[in-house]
């Protein structure tokens, strides 16, 4: 579909690197400043004269706050998955890799083959990724849903443990590409490589817990792991990685050794503290980073393409909307652009900090976009004439 001329496109889509890297110093900066709010009410609460009750209420707003930042991280992974956070390639998905998605526990790679997959195929049943593993059934299939249901199935439900795991279940499956259709055309058999990064990294962190939990220090264990780690990549073939496409091992492998020597420096960072000041370094880290990535963040990722998808259509300008919304959900759920996702579907290409200015474009001189483009007002409740994201989910 043809909207926007080629010398128009051209303009818009020029990258805006340090800007990117602006907002993610930013997102980063209010991490640190949260969990070190966090750590100073702990160590402080006593001369304070508060009562250790206050923990929980304190523990559990930055566990939330974490979250919506590792939301944030993520969605400018996004970005990058569209080669937007810098023009260079290489660079891109090498930042990308070591500023989002290995803090994310993932990689640009799967990510990217997953993604990409859903824009080709937005909302089909049979072949966008975002719907695999039953998710049609127990989410997009459900609607209409009215405004009552809604808060009770997706908004309340935030606190029931089995909807929790089952978003945690969806996240794996996004952030690893562990589920694939037929036409994907990647033989899961030659795929066991990861799976050994993957239980090099659960084993280490097993004996950092409970050697941190013991008082035993496990810096030289963990170190060794590493060597035997690093022996263990030099001697498996490149050809024994599986990529996107064939011949690409070499890079997979590069990849491979690149995210165990980031993984292991994390690790031996965290024993080393833990050495030095005690064993709730650790357990500050589990609490303040890995709990809200696997309670916090999934259900964002599912709220929010809920929001963009969900009782939508497959075609080019009806399978996502246009969401005016307030300034909290824009930052939490819909921040770089995602509030814009119709622009963005219609080009991918297309920076998240441009898209307002091309809907407003399109809005003008396109009657066939601005009659058939969804575009809410508010998340609940809209203006009157207007209608809301629930609005939009219920009809």
């Amino acid at each position: 579909m043809k909207l926007l001329n080629h010398q128009r496109l051209r303009e818009w889509s020029k990258l805006r690197s340090w800007r990117n890297f602006g907002w993610l110093l930013a997102d980063y900066g209010c991490l640190l400043l949260g969990c070190g709010c966090a750590v100073w009410f702990y160590t402080s609460r006593s001369d304070l004269g508060v009562h250790w009750a206050w923990d929980v209420p304190a523990v559990m707003l930055v566990v939330f706050f974490v979250g919506v930042l590792q939301h944030r991280i993520a969605l400018m992974g996004h970005e990058a998955s569209h080669g937007l956070l810098l023009s260079s390639r290489k660079w891109n998905d090498l930042l990308a890799n070591l500023l989002i998605f290995y803090p994310l526990f993932s990689d640009i790679r799967l990510y990217r083959q997953r993604h990409l997959g859903h824009h080709l195929h937005p909302n089909d049943h049979e072949q966008d990724p975002n719907l695999f593993g039953g998710k049609m059934k127990w989410v997009y299939g459900r609607f209409p849903m009215g405004k009552k249901k809604f808060a009770w199935c997706f908004y309340l439900m935030f606190f029931w443990p089995p909807f929790v795991l089952r978003n945690l279940k969806d996240l794996f499956l996004t952030l690893t590409a562990g589920t694939r259709s037929k036409a994907d055309g990647v033989d899961s058999r030659r795929c066991r490589i990861p799976f050994l990064g993957r239980l090099w990294f659960i084993l280490s962190s097993l004996v950092l817990v409970s050697f941190a939990w013991a008082g035993i220090p496990s810096l030289p264990l963990i170190g060794f792991m590493f060597l035997v780690a690093v022996l263990v990549w030099a001697w498996i073939p490149a050809a024994a990685f599986c990529g996107e496409t064939k011949g690409d091992g070499g890079a997979m492998k590069r990849g491979a050794l690149l995210k165990l020597v980031f993984n292991a420096f994390g690790l031996l960072v965290l024993s080393g503290l833990s050495q030095r000041f005690g064993g709730q370094v650790v357990a500050g880290f589990v609490v303040l980073w890995i709990c809200p990535l696997i309670y916090v963040f999934p259900y964002l990722m599912l709220l929010r393409e809920v929001y963009q998808h969900a009782n939508a259509g497959t075609g080019d300008l009806d399978n996502t909307r246009i969401m005016h919304v307030d300034i909290f959900t824009r930052w939490a759920l819909l921040g770089y652009g995602n509030d814009y996702h119709a622009v963005h579907h219609l080009y991918p290409n297309i920076p998240h900090d441009r898209l307002a200015e091309v809907h407003a474009a399109l809005a003008k001189e396109s009657a066939e976009y601005a009659s058939c483009v969804a575009e809410s007002h508010g998340v609940v409740l809209a203006p009157q004439g207007r209608r809301s994201i629930l609005d939009m989910l219920a009809e």
